[in-house]
């Protein structure tokens, strides 16, 4: 069993979370993998850089056709105020 531990609560808040649009925020990264030999893409900015990798390798390998479309978006959350 874990360990026990106290905390405190300060006050009661709202929050809300949702895509990070800041101008720091990281950009969106996109990658394909095939779901058939688990091969994947490098994350690109750009989504037509991963579609790509997927034709390419479905050249090389014909019976491969189907594929995961892997997006990485930062979200952040904010107090409600």
């Amino acid at each position: 069993m874990g360990e026990l531990t106290a905390h405190t609560v300060i006050r009661w808040a709202d929050w809300t979370i949702g895509p990070d649009v800041t101008p720091e925020a990281p950009a969106v990264d996109f990658a394909m993998r095939c779901t058939t030999c688990g091969a994947s893409s490098g994350a690109d900015e750009v989504f037509e850089t991963a579609r790509d990798w997927a034709f390419r390798h479905l050249g090389r390998n014909p019976s491969h056709t189907a594929f995961r479309e892997i997006i990485h978006r930062p979200w952040r959350a904010t107090l409600v105020r």
